[in-house]
């Protein structure tokens, strides 16, 4: 393939990325950490710089960086969600740049085709959090290490300082992205085998320089019984449950549709090493076809396949081991290693292709058939609390002097950003009433006394409902209107339910 001709593919399937990302932007409600977004990034700015140094904050330099954008274009959904799409579509071009130097032309544009309608990253490019940004420092910095062993010099260097510090300020978790780095270069040429440690310990010191105001409460939070929220999971199943969600995106599946990635995936750790013809580069210099170009292009196939392996399975690994002290695994934060994923698919696709082209046309096909049937059930369906139009159906009948009960309390600000004519999740319009909290074993005559001094002669109480097992496991809340008020109207949207009480 031609230089031409790849830079005109990679054009069209960053245009392709663009589009599938800002078509369904709108698609979905925002949710409770999306409008978190928008409140943390409007707080006063000490406030907002305070969260660097806050034990448990995850990314406040997303914030900082949204804050200015958020004062040019707006609180509407569009604008908060924009950046996310912005950076999700940058993420093909890097992931191409990357791969076109450690495997190649053919297998990177196919990767970087995988990246551009993969629906986990197309769901995470239309959320307003920070996902999506990961998705591009974490592939520029891996793309500066092989910047380091292919010219060398300080410019490199000092992206991959700027680069790796940056993603540590965008999410907290992304710090293990330094145990991939340290194996990259440990292993990729950029200085003799003798120098090589010395050289990434001295990188790590440095490193460690930016991420100080983490050092002080990050040791003592994973060693205490600190509660993370999230439950301890199997090694087993996180593999299972990254799977699932980096092939066929956030919405349950059938197993079985996973069986053309897991070939593609499993062709690109073992065969594509292997497999005969076209152009490997990264870890040898291979310039030309030819048998006795087929040993370094080999151990350039090796080489590259190792990396990518590194890529995709130390970062789960690692969170498996914070976790037996710390429970912390959550899909999305791993959506950095997303790319490698990706990667190894082309890869075994490629594999597949030169051992038996049909097997590998099928393959390719199915599984962008699968990407785009994904896709769509994503962007068609409610998947998110819809507060949009729980907020839409209060609005219709809600009267001055009428009461709002939420249930979980948090979920105010969501309902409050719809209700609010100015797109304000602080609007005092829509402060109401926080519900009990009663899972710290709070009696019934106590969540009794609670709702009869909050809700005191109020006629007409409309109760918002969206997670509430988190807070009232035993719908304390729900009963206590249910014996003192008649239930006049009752409405179910995704994950949120509106119902209209009158005394």
């Amino acid at each position: 393939m031609s230089g031409l001709t790849a830079r005109i593919a990679m054009a069209a399937v960053t245009l392709l990325a663009f589009a599938l990302r800002v078509l369904a932007l709108l698609s979905q409600s925002l949710w409770r950490d999306e409008v978190d977004a928008l409140l943390f990034a409007t707080r006063p700015l000490p406030q907002l710089l305070d969260m660097f140094r806050q034990p448990g904050q995850n990314g406040p330099l997303f914030f900082l960086v949204l804050r200015p954008w958020l004062a040019v274009a707006g609180h509407s959904e569009f604008g908060l969600r924009f950046p996310a799409a912005l950076a999700g579509t940058l993420s093909v071009p890097l992931i191409y740049a990357l791969l076109a130097r450690l495997a190649g032309r053919r297998v990177a544009l196919l990767a970087a085709l995988f990246v551009a309608t993969a629906p986990y990253g197309i769901w995470y490019g239309q959320e307003a959090k920070m996902y999506a940004l990961l998705t591009v420092l974490v592939p520029a910095s891996l793309l500066a290490i092989v910047e380091i062993a292919r010219r060398g010099g300080w410019a490199p260097w000092a992206a991959l300082y700027l680069l790796t510090s940056l993603t540590f300020y965008t999410h907290l978790l992304a710090v293990l992205v330094v145990a991939v780095q340290a194996l990259w270069l440990l292993i990729l040429p950029w200085a003799p085998p003798r120098r090589r440690v010395p050289g990434i310990i001295l990188y790590l010191l440095m490193l460690g320089l930016p991420y100080v105001p983490f050092l002080q409460w990050v040791p003592p939070m994973w060693t205490s019984a600190y509660q993370t929220g999230h439950p301890f999971v199997s090694l087993g199943t996180i593999f299972q449950i990254l799977a699932g969600a980096f092939s066929r995106g956030v919405l349950g599946i059938q197993p079985v549709s996973l069986l053309p990635y897991m070939i593609a995936l499993v062709a690109g750790i073992a065969l594509w090493p292997a497999a005969a013809g076209g152009r490997a580069a990264g870890l040898q210099a291979v310039d030309r076809e030819g048998p006795r170009h087929a040993e370094p292009r080999l151990a350039a196939r090796r080489g590259a396949s190792l990396l990518l392996g590194i890529w995709l399975l130390a970062p789960p690994l690692l969170i498996y081991v914070v976790s037996l002290g710390m429970p912390i695994f959550t899909d999305r934060y791993l959506i950095w290693i997303l790319p490698a994923y990706c990667a190894l698919l082309a890869c075994g696709v490629v594999a597949l292709n030169r051992i038996w082209r049909p097997i590998g046309v099928a393959v390719t096909l199915v599984i962008f058939a699968l990407n785009g049937w994904s896709v769509y059930l994503q962007a068609s369906q409610p998947i998110k609390a819809d507060f949009r139009a729980a907020a839409s159906y209060v609005l219709a009948s809600h009267q001055p002097d009428d009461v709002v009960l939420y249930q979980i309390p948090y979920n105010r600000f969501t309902f409050s950003y719809y209700a609010s004519r100015n797109a304000d999740p602080e609007d005092p319009v829509w402060t109401g009433i926080e519900g009990p909290y009663t899972n710290n074993g709070m009696t019934e005559a106590e969540a009794d006394a609670w709702m009869a001094t909050r809700i005191g002669s109020a006629q007409t109480v409309w109760l918002i409902m969206s997670e509430a097992p988190m807070w009232d496991e035993r719908n304390l809340t729900g009963r206590w209107l249910e014996a003192n008020a008649t239930s006049a109207d009752h409405a179910e949207f995704a994950r949120v339910t509106v119902t209209r009480f009158v005394r």
